[in-house]
């Protein structure tokens, strides 16, 4: 099996091997190299310099979360392919309770499709990157090259040569022992860690299949077209609707109920077979993404995956992620198992979103290291499978897909330039490359 194929556990030995897991360690997807004994922020006092790439609203929030994170961090620097939207982050965040440490003067606002190269070589330490899913794999790359710890939102790519440019600079910073924060942020959330224990330790016995439906009645916001703008403009600010940017939505959203059964199942599928389309999300507006997927992955122990997810106003609303093995049912969002071992967590008490930032500074200061690289690019990896095998209507093997030769590039990054909308894709006619 090649490199990029799923990584499994021996089917005797999976469950041994998350028993004998530290459990917030094994059951976040950590990877901590305590071996360091001195980090380049040891030292709780000294500055860590942070800039922003993606000046939207997920990266605005995780702007003001690093800096609640640790009271030594200050932005210095922002960056966006739209200057209006750089302005209005700054805005929201000057207005915040760590204003102070908003520090970000006019000669670090970086404009552009090379805005993130500029923000790089200005002097930060720290990354964030909240770009469109797109740019994150040579958003990335560059950073790791150039020394930089990242917090990296999710997903990481929307394509497979995207997925498999993250795993080699995922290789890349841990040679460098530099940090990778990943933003599936339910791994972060204690009540979900605990629930994640049990079953790892044996709460439902063994898996023998997982649901999970995300159901959701509005639509995404959306970038009203003015007359002066380009195709690609338009494309940048109605990002979402539009595979080449986002992934389509199962891939931007679902992602998170895809990691959470993966993190749960300790491996990924080897086969995924998916349908979808357009029923209500038809108009020019919505671009040419799916409004609605349904999924089945399966394991190499035979274990099914069923995902469902769609995306329509005026329907209802449905969020559920459940787990049944040999001896019960656990149902994730609940905290709750039901069966043999009866359990019932707390409800959610945790900010898992500046969660994600605190254990990032606080191993950051103990001179550790956390690379989330490989569970962020796989997860991200199975909305990409089931987007291919939806948009083709092909049962795809994990390999398959990893070695996928479609890149959803443009030819060029040129904010004036024409991008013919590509059409939607049909299943049986669109070809799998």
């Amino acid at each position: 099996m090649p490199e990029n194929a799923s990584p499994q556990q021996p089917s005797q030995g999976r469950r041994t091997f998350m028993k004998q897991s530290l459990a917030t360690l094994a059951t976040t997807g950590l990877v901590v190299n305590p071996a360091l004994t001195s980090g380049a922020f040891a030292a709780s006092t000294e500055l860590i310099k942070v800039g922003l790439v993606g000046c939207g609203g997920r990266g605005t929030g995780a702007a003001a979360q690093t800096l609640r994170a640790d009271p030594n961090v200050e932005l210095v620097a922002l960056a966006d392919a739209f200057g209006d939207q750089l302005e209005q982050s700054y805005q929201n965040l000057k207005k915040t309770e760590v204003q102070d440490r908003v520090k970000v003067d006019a000669e670090h606002k970086f404009v552009g499709f090379d805005a993130y190269q500029k923000l790089i070589d200005s002097g930060v330490d720290l990354v964030l990157l909240a770009t469109p899913p797109h740019f994150r794999p040579q958003h990335l790359k560059a950073c790791i090259d150039a020394g930089k710890h990242v917090f990296c939102e999710k997903p990481v790519a929307v394509d497979a040569p995207g997925i498999r440019s993250v795993l080699e600079t995922t290789k890349e910073a841990k040679r460098k022992n530099l940090t990778i924060v990943s933003g599936l942020c339910w791994r972060y959330e204690t009540g979900m860690q605990q629930m994640v224990d049990k079953i790892h330790n044996g709460g439902i016995g063994d898996i023998v299949s997982m649901q999970s439906i995300r159901y959701l009645g509005g639509v995404a916001k959306m970038a009203k077209r003015k007359p002066e703008w380009s195709d690609m403009e338009y494309q940048m600010r109605n990002w979402y609707y539009y595979t080449w940017l986002s992934g389509d939505f199962n891939t931007e959203q679902f992602v998170h109920e895809l990691d959470k059964q993966s993190w749960v199942m300790g491996e990924y599928p080897v086969k995924c077979y998916s349908t979808g389309g357009r029923q209500t999300r038809t108009a020019p507006e919505y671009g040419h993404i799916y409004d609605h997927f349904s999924t089945v992955y399966e394991y190499a122990n035979g274990t099914k995956f069923l995902a469902s997810t769609r995306h329509q106003q005026g329907c209802s609303s449905m969020f559920v992620d459940t787990v049944s093995g040999t001896e019960g049912t656990a149902t994730l969002m609940k905290y709750q198992i039901e069966g043999k071992n009866p359990w019932k967590g707390a409800r959610r008490r945790t900010n898992m979103h500046q969660l994600e930032h605190n254990e990032m500074y606080k191993a950051l200061r103990n001179g550790e290291v956390i690379n989330n690289g490989e569970y962020m690019a796989n997860s991200s990896m199975m909305g990409i499978i089931a987007r291919m095998s939806a948009y083709t209507g092909k049962t795809l093997t994990w390999e398959q897909a990893m070695n996928s030769k479609e890149d959803l590039s443009p030819e060029k990054y040129d904010m004036a330039m024409s991008l013919p909308e590509p059409p939607v894709a049909m299943p049986g006619v669109t070809p799998f490359v």
